[in-house]
């Protein structure tokens, strides 16, 4: 009881003493108020510091990063690249000048040899001046011919050869490109030595000859492209995003022999399917006087045939001799539609022997068998048309006539027959409409029959004179006898090339025979190919021996109208 008694007293002197602390602390001042309110200042956002009633200020917009335009990526070429791709390249890269710029330094992507990032193959042929005996070379002896400064060439040509075959041990011939040919022309002196140049496929002219390169020709209608050796491929190397772009704008490979640019034409001599070449169909049957020009008129994209005999359906059975009156049988066309032939020139001495109404039969017979004419027909309106035949973008006309008769064979107004020559002046002006319409004419003349290898004046006045009127192609297709060439300009003319299928053996010159090969490409004459015959068994054409190719060689080429070495 006592202890609860302390603990109370101590207590309350304890609370004594706090009252006594807070008493003597001074009292706070007093506020006195004043007529001046007091603002207590706010540190606001600026965007919420605007009155209500007051429209807000347009929020400020930092500009745009500029975007960075990409450099186009430079693109080179290497110095063996040929000038027309270059040029097609540039063209491309002309198109599309936010991707590529040509530049003649360090480039991202250069064109060059080379499969990698291929865009393309060039063609490129062998060649001499068009009288030269030889038909193949080796590629080995091309080589050696570049290595011993043998060839006549073109800078850019030469250029390519040495990234190609690398530096000569002693330099070429160089040429300005218009004087290549008459440089070769001048520089040659015989037949059977030539002066050799090597040029780009498309830059072949008539008057060279293309060699074939063991074997292999890029004019002949049996070149094996995948074993022709000279040629080039070019690619692309560089940075890779450039060489997949630059690449991708090609749709296919580039090339300067375009398949679908080319037209063979092969132009034969007169041919009858009467006396001893219907007596041998008749034992041998219908192929057998065909039997080795077959590949090369069946593998033309046209054959041309001159048939100066009419079918005639009461044409007697054939005997091995006979008069000069001819006439065929129906069925011996069976030779004809297996040849391949496509057209046949109606300007023969012949047509009428056996009567004008079976010359009319023969021209219905050819329409039903799908072998069009030229150079005749049913009546002289339709002898003067000419043949219009496009191939592979290639527009080619045949126009012919008949200066020498008889004149039973001649169209009239209402008669049918071959188209009269008269004063040639119909058939120049015709040439030189169709030329100007970028037709490649052929102009074929059945001039006087002649037994040499040399041409009459009178014959080159006139072939000449369709030559010069614009006929690219010049044909004698009248001649039982081959004979020589001529040229106006790249203009080819071929005064006679003997008989086809005929039975005349009583001499080597009737016996030997030509067939023309035209290589037409890109709209113009490039180059002719020659294929000699020799007429076996009165009625068969065989291919010759290389003795007698250069015996008939050497002797049209003598009677041709021009010389080596000028």
């Amino acid at each position: 009881m006592m202890r609860k008694y302390a603990i109370l007293f101590f207590a309350l002197i304890l609370l004594t003493a706090c009252q006594t602390a807070v008493s003597t602390t001074p009292p706070p001042p007093t506020l006195t108020p004043t007529t001046e309110p007091i603002v207590i200042e706010t540190a606001v956002p600026s965007e919420t510091a605007v009155p209500p009633t007051q429209t807000a200020a347009p929020t400020a917009t930092l500009p745009p990063t500029p975007t960075e335009t990409p450099t186009p990526f430079t693109v080179g070429f290497d110095g063996v690249v040929p000038m027309e791709m270059k040029t097609a390249v540039t063209t491309l890269m002309q198109a599309h000048p936010d991707q590529f710029a040509l530049t003649d330094g360090d480039a991202d992507v250069l064109l060059t040899l080379g499969q990698n990032g291929a865009i393309g193959e060039w063609v490129f042929a062998v060649a001499a001046p068009f009288p030269t005996f030889a038909d193949d070379i080796s590629l080995a002896d091309v080589q050696a011919a570049w290595q011993h400064g043998e060839l006549v060439l073109t800078a850019e040509m030469a250029t390519i050869l040495r990234g190609w075959w690398g530096d000569p041990a002693q330099e070429p011939t160089i040429v300005a490109p218009d004087a290549l040919i008459d440089t070769l022309w001048q520089t040659q002196t015989s037949y059977d030595d030539p002066v050799l140049t090597i040029v780009p496929f498309e830059q072949l002219d008539p008057r060279l000859k293309v060699l074939a390169v063991d074997g292999n020709s890029p004019i002949s209608v049996f070149y094996d492209p995948d074993s022709y050796s000279l040629k080039l491929h070019f690619g692309l190397m560089g940075e890779e995003t450039a060489v997949t772009q630059l690449a991708a704008l090609w749709p296919e490979s580039m090339t300067n022999r375009h398949d679908d640019q080319l037209t063979h034409i092969t132009m034969t001599g007169p041919s009858g399917l009467s006396r001893a070449v219907a007596d041998r169909m008749e034992k041998y049957g219908y192929q057998y006087p065909g039997e080795e020009i077959a590949p090369i008129m069946q593998a033309a994209d046209i054959a041309h045939m001159s048939h100066e005999n009419a079918f005639a359906p009461d044409c007697p059975d054939p005997t091995p001799t006979g008069g000069t009156t001819f006439c065929a049988q129906p069925k011996t066309i069976d030779l004809m539609t297996w040849l391949g032939v496509d057209v046949v020139e109606l300007t023969g001495n012949h047509l009428n022997d056996w009567g004008r109404h079976n010359f009319l039969y023969t021209l219905d017979l050819y329409d039903e068998v799908g072998i069009a004419g030229y150079g005749g027909g049913r009546n002289l309106a339709e002898a003067q048309q000419p043949l219009l035949i496009e191939n592979n973008g290639n527009k080619i006309a045949f126009v012919g006539c008949n200066p020498v008769g008889p004149w039973g064979v001649w169209a009239q107004a209402d008669e049918p027959g071959a188209l009269p020559c008269d004063d040639y002046s119909f058939s120049l002006a015709q040439i030189q409409e169709l030329a100007a319409q970028g037709y490649v004419v052929v102009g074929s003349i059945q001039f006087l029959e002649q037994f040499q290898y040399a041409p009459f004046q009178s014959q080159r006045d006139a072939f000449l004179g369709f030559a010069e009127a614009g006929a690219s192609i010049v044909h004698g297709a009248h001649g039982h006898h081959p004979m020589g060439f001529a040229f106006s300009g790249d203009h080819f003319v071929h005064y006679g090339t003997g008989n086809t299928f005929a039975d005349q053996m009583f001499s080597l010159g009737t016996r030997q025979m030509f067939v023309d090969t035209y290589v037409v490409y890109n709209g113009r004459l490039l180059s002719t190919d020659l294929w000699t015959g020799m007429i076996e068994d009165y009625a068969r054409p065989r291919k010759m021996t290389e003795e007698e190719r250069v015996q008939l060689l050497q002797s049209v080429f003598d009677g041709s109208d021009f010389a080596l070495g000028e």
